[in-house]
């Protein structure tokens, strides 16, 4: 499609041509930039994006044709920061119908799958992470959601639980999504109260969920857009507003005495006790997990479980392969009525036989929906928002510190799944029971929140939720093949050799990068306690 608008400016004039894919503005027009200053060749020397053209109003009293955009502050990079641009321009009055049909086919086709003037709901959390969420959402979310011309209803959480509350009672007819300005524990909340209320399906479908990173852990966050733009208030916020519904799996917790969903992880072992028994050191962020991980490595951890598994498929290089060739093992949704029920046997009821059992000593039980955990922390690489499945990872204590370390050190990359210390399944349900050692005590992490440390069981229920999402799927994490599509043929023990001490080279620098993350964390400290 090509639309051109010509407006007379003065001596000069005014071009839009909106082409399908962007929006090219040439002549005079006046800019007003929320961001960085920059001239406005630099700012129209490209079509502005399909997707970072947030509106195009005429104002019918003074007649002035605006448009909203998000430019890249370096064009030619894919992940460069957003400035906000209002450009402008006056509009003769023998141009306003021409202009009206201009403006309403290109909104109509910028906003083709998505919703215009979303009526959001918006619940951020003052408390959760390093306390900024409120600043991060008044000075770089609000002018983009008014830009768009969403209808905002602001609320803020004032304690743990209120979000279960909200969601509970909300009217989801009301609203286009409910957007959290938070970590990943205010989504959960959403997610329970959702699934609390007797029309729960429906409220899961018909109000998704817009992330905008605003506490420690941003997970599904950084699913979504990759561990940078996952962290980026802007292109989050340009994702709520141009982003589709994605469906996303959840997962049914129970206990003898309670059931509640989870959409992100269930954890037992040093990573359970990496992620709960360091949160006194929230204000280094998610770095603080990578040291409760060396503590627990260094000092020879281990915890006694007794577990069954539902498998699916078990072996680790037709996971990857389905994986990179985008099959998906199962492809359904729950039906759309009534309550979320398990098909799984109660806590009181044996498991099927058919199921696999784990015994003993191990490092680590740990369940995901997400690829990532953390930034940093790809511990998951072949899941999906929506097969039906849950991704295990299983590590014994039979392996050698040097082989955890190994397997830790490439956990960045998602090359951990490749070593031997790991075993890596599909699961669609599972029963564990946390054993405490004597003396000891067990931490049991779902969704990165305190649990329980009894006998619980989890099951999948596929595409129950719904994301906002720029994207069908999750962030590519591809960067590895299947091992059986590796070369061997350099076998010689000079490479063998050569490998290894690589290894252990870039194990020992990941290691050190955090331990000097972690200093400069303390000497800020110390420099800003220093100067009141």
């Amino acid at each position: 499609m090509l639309q051109q608008l010509k407006l007379p400016n003065g001596p000069n004039s005014v071009t839009l041509t909106y082409d399908g894919l962007g929006l090219r503005v040439e002549g005079a027009v006046d800019v007003e930039q929320k961001g960085s200053r920059r001239t406005l060749s630099d700012l129209t020397l490209l079509p502005i994006a399909k997707v970072n053209i947030l509106n195009v109003l005429l104002d019918s009293s003074q007649r002035v044709l605006r448009i909203h955009a998000l430019v890249p502050r370096k064009q030619a990079v894919p992940d460069s920061p957003l400035d906000l641009c209002i450009f402008s321009c006056p509009v003769d009055q023998s141009k306003v119908s021409e202009a009206q049909h201009f403006i309403q086919t290109v909104i109509d086709h910028v906003y083709q799958d998505a919703k215009h003037e979303k009526r959001l709901k918006v619940l951020i959390n003052p408390f959760g992470g390093q306390g900024l969420a409120r600043k991060i959402f008044r000075e770089k979310v609000a002018p983009v959601f008014e830009s768009a011309s969403c209808k905002v209803d602001v609320q803020e959480t004032e304690y743990q639980g209120h979000a279960v509350e909200i969601a509970k009672e909300l009217d989801i007819d009301a609203y286009d999504a409910i957007v959290t300005v938070s970590g990943d524990g205010v989504i959960h909340e959403v997610i329970n109260g959702f699934c609390q209320r007797p029309d729960a399906r429906m409220a899961l479908k018909k109000v998704p969920m817009g992330v905008i990173p605003g506490g420690t852990g941003n997970a599904l966050s950084i699913c979504m857009l990759g561990e940078k733009l996952g962290f980026d208030a802007v292109h989050t916020a340009r994702q709520v507003i141009k982003g589709t519904p994605m469906a996303i799996d959840l997962c049914s917790v129970t206990y003898d005495d309670h059931r509640y969903m989870s959409f992100l992880s269930h954890n037992y072992g040093i990573t359970s006790y990496a992620d709960l028994a360091t949160e006194n050191l929230r204000w280094m962020g998610d770095a603080r997990t990578i040291l409760g991980l060396l503590q627990q490595i260094f000092t020879g951890q281990t915890y006694s479980v007794e577990a069954a598994v539902q498998v699916v498929e078990a072996t680790k290089d037709k996971i990857k392969s389905n994986f990179a060739n985008e099959n998906k093992m199962i492809n359904t949704s729950e039906p759309g009525e009534g309550p979320i029920q398990d098909t799984i046997p109660p806590l009181s009821e044996p498991v099927p036989e058919d199921w696999t059992t784990i015994k003993g000593d191990i490092s680590l039980f740990l369940t995901s929906k997400t690829p990532w955990l953390a930034r940093g922390m790809l511990s998951h690489p072949c899941a999906v928002p929506n097969d039906g499945l849950l991704d295990l990872l299983l590590v014994r204590d039979k392996h050698s510190m040097f082989a955890k370390l190994d397997m830790f050190g490439k956990v960045e990359s998602g090359h951990h799944i490749d070593s031997d210390a790991v075993e890596y399944y599909k699961v669609r349900a599972f029963r564990i029971k946390p054993i405490p050692k004597p003396g000891k005590k067990a931490y049991v992490a779902i969704d990165g929140e305190h649990a329980p440390a009894k006998e619980f069981q989890v099951e999948v229920h596929p595409g129950l939720a719904y994301a906002l999402s720029l994207y069908p799927s999750y962030e590519n994490t591809r960067s590895w093949r299947p091992s059986n599509m590796q070369s061997t043929s350099d076998s010689s023990f000079k490479s063998k050799l050569r490998a290894i001490k690589n290894k252990i080279h870039s194990t020992v620098a990941y290691i050190l990068s955090i331990i000097r993350h972690y200093f400069g964390g303390i000497g800020r400290v110390f420099q800003r306690s220093s100067t009141r």
